[in-house]
């Protein structure tokens, strides 16, 4: 990307997050009773994390990952080689749904978002990803996975996770690295078998930062 094409993009995708920021659609269609967009990253961001929906303390103090899921998940990029002090810095932030979708009903987990959410909060991520342009995308969970991945919805997430896809999402390929959902109640990351996979999708992950470093 040149310069005058970067800084396009930084201001256009400074006028996309004011408006992301203000964003009420989800209230008004009555899926949740209070709308805090959370998000956080700029235009130089090569490399971006898209998950499903904000935590609970995300939705409190609008940073991404702040809670026990987001520990776990420095923990991993830490074995990458991302340190944690620099974890918000080194990566843009998003989801398919920005605001706090809710606690499942009787349980400690998070409501995932309905089709109808994702579908309304659709536009924003699709802004993000074009005017970011990263060049490695990590998703977390099966619902971002099959939003970024061609065919993702035809396989297990254990056949999404340890693998890099390449991705063509209108400006080159690009790598896509699946993860499940980094949250403590997921019986599946749990799982020693599943753990393997994630350890190989780390394991990935470190020969692509390798590889940038050149």
């Amino acid at each position: 990307m040149n310069v005058e094409v970067h800084q396009l993009c930084a201001s256009a995708l400074a006028d996309l997050q004011r408006e992301l920021s203000c964003c009420t659609r989800c209230v008004e269609a009555g899926f949740i009773p209070e709308a805090r967009p959370v998000f956080r990253g700029r235009a130089g961001h090569r490399r971006m994390i898209v998950g499903q929906a904000p935590g609970v303390r995300g939705h409190q103090n609008g940073v991404p990952w702040s809670g026990i899921s987001g520990d776990v998940l420095r923990a991993w990029f830490a074995r990458v080689g991302y340190p944690p002090e620099e974890f918000l810095e080194s990566w843009y932030f998003t989801s398919l749904t920005k605001c706090f979708p809710g606690k499942v009903a009787g349980s400690k987990g998070d409501r995932a978002p309905s089709a109808a959410e994702r579908t309304l909060c659709a536009p924003w991520l699709t802004g993000e990803l074009a005017l970011v342009r990263p060049e490695l995308i990590v998703t977390l969970g099966r619902l971002a996975a099959e939003a970024l991945v061609p065919g993702a919805r035809r396989l297990a997430l254990g056949e999404l996770v340890g693998t890099v896809w390449s991705v063509d999402l209108g400006w080159g390929e690009i790598s896509v690295v699946p993860l499940p959902h980094p949250s403590g109640v997921s019986r599946w990351r749990n799982d020693p078998a599943n753990r393997l996979l994630i350890d190989r999708a780390l394991d990935r992950m470190g020969e692509l930062r390798s590889e940038e470093r050149g």
